[in-house]
């Protein structure tokens, strides 16, 4: 009977290890949502992906794309994901397309030359992975300027919310 005893603690402390693993790895994802490039950053609604979106001048709109533990997606992965920006929040906007960016590992689009601010640009995203008929995420940005894409990045109003972090 002992042995049984033995074998059965042994074997709970083994599942109990390997589920520890699993959720002390499980636990560090979407711990960080500081933006890496001056923009204002996002988690996905997927659990899966995080993103954030820059500004620059002349009126140049870009999106890095991140995993669940914010290491940026590699290009052929950006590549999967698509989608449109509108200049406000009107479903009426017209809409420019994402392309592939000048950084190989981001999406843009040219909102042209005459951007006024303060300005809202609505993303509708398109992530890597999700079914062909689903509905592209939304995501919108405020800009009271351009980013400057070195700064350390600030959330601005975004600030005072739960769960970010600036």
């Amino acid at each position: 009977m002992r042995a049984i005893q033995s074998i059965l603690v042994l074997a709970a402390g083994l599942a109990f290890s390997a589920s520890s693993i699993v959720t002390a790895h499980d636990q560090t994802a979407h711990l960080d949502h500081n933006p890496k490039h001056g923009g204002t950053f996002f988690m996905a609604m997927d659990n899966k992906h995080h993103l954030e979106g820059v500004l620059l001048a002349p009126g140049i709109f870009r999106v890095y794309l991140y995993d669940d533990h914010t290491k940026p997606l590699s290009a052929e992965e950006t590549r999967k994901a698509g989608g449109t920006v509108q200049i406000g929040e009107s479903g009426d906007a017209p809409k420019i397309s994402l392309a592939p960016g000048m950084k190989k590992e981001t999406l843009e689009a040219r909102l042209g030359n005459e951007v006024k601010f303060p300005v809202i640009v609505t993303l509708l995203l398109r992530l890597p992975g999700m079914a062909p008929n689903a509905r592209p995420e939304v995501f919108t940005f405020r800009f009271a300027q351009f980013t400057e894409e070195s700064a350390a990045g600030g959330c601005g109003s975004l600030s005072s919310m739960p769960n970010v972090h600036c």
